[in-house]
């Protein structure tokens, strides 16, 4: 029996889920820390408690009533540009269209908000992602070092990444 994936908006609740995600993953995957998980815990929490404007929605892709994978959509540092936040998919779930679907979602509400560009901020070690985000056409704007995120004390590469959407 096929598994029915669907994209939607999170439900009240659901940052917890999101929140889970991040910290779970990269402490496993990646060895980063408090530094960078408490970060991104504190971004799923503050988004669901806040009052969102038109352009601003945490999408959650959901597995036969399971949520499986997120991305976030905000408004960047000017009206015009939104900005990619706290994308992730479960490691048993990837390979599947997930994120391609998480996306797609995240794209068209972007064009439909009127977002001219978006931004985001990944990391050198997230290779996967980094590949995907260049196919969509989006290119390394800017770059800084980071050495607090990982456990062991190494030095990784922020990446702040944009795409015209005009």
């Amino acid at each position: 029996m096929e598994k029915k994936i669907t994209v939607r908006g999170f439900h009240p609740g659901e940052e917890q889920y999101v929140a889970q995600l991040h910290k779970t993953l990269y402490t496993n995957e990646y060895a980063w820390g408090p530094a960078f998980t408490d970060y991104a815990v504190d971004i799923a929490l503050k988004f669901a408690a806040k009052e969102r404007t038109e352009g601003e929605e945490l999408f959650v892709a959901d597995c036969d009533g399971t949520p499986v994978g997120c991305i976030m959509l905000c408004r960047g540092p000017e009206k015009t540009i939104g900005q990619l936040r706290l994308f992730a998919v479960e490691a048993a779930y990837r390979h599947c269209g997930i994120g391609s679907a998480l996306i797609d979602a995240l794209m068209d509400e972007a064009v439909r908000s009127g977002y001219r560009k978006l931004i985001l901020w990944t990391a050198s070690p997230l290779t996967a992602a980094i590949r995907q985000y260049e196919r969509l056409g989006f290119r390394i704007t800017e770059s800084m070092e980071n050495n607090t995120w990982c456990t062991d004390g190494s030095t990784l590469q922020e990446l702040k990444m944009e795409l015209d959407l005009q």
